[in-house]
């Protein structure tokens, strides 16, 4: 019996976009991704009200999805160019913070 090769994982070839290539989009799906984190202070302002509790487990449980949503979306409205340009500043970002010197 033969034992299978070891093949390396290849990183994916991501193209570089500027941000002039990227244009509105990427703003709005920024907005999208930023503002879904309002709903979740609406969670205590749904429980606040004198809704029945069945309304407002299905208010609370909708409104504590909604940034997770709402990532979809963004990425939808953003396109790959934006996605990898987020991707790469994020993660350049983190990488800097990762191999800062403590203080």
């Amino acid at each position: 019996m033969t034992t299978p090769q070891e093949v390396p994982i290849q990183n994916a070839d991501e193209q570089t976009f500027t941000a002039e290539q990227i244009g509105w989009r990427f703003a709005l799906g920024t907005l999208v991704i930023v503002g879904a984190y309002a709903a979740w202070p609406l969670i205590a302002v749904v429980m606040m009200t004198d809704l029945s509790p069945q309304v407002k487990a299905a208010l609370s449980g909708i409104l504590g999805a909604t940034p997770f949503m709402s990532k979809f979306v963004a990425v939808a409205i953003m396109g790959r160019p934006a996605y990898y340009f987020l991707k790469r500043y994020v993660f350049s970002r983190l990488r800097r913070k990762a191999t800062a010197p403590a203080e």
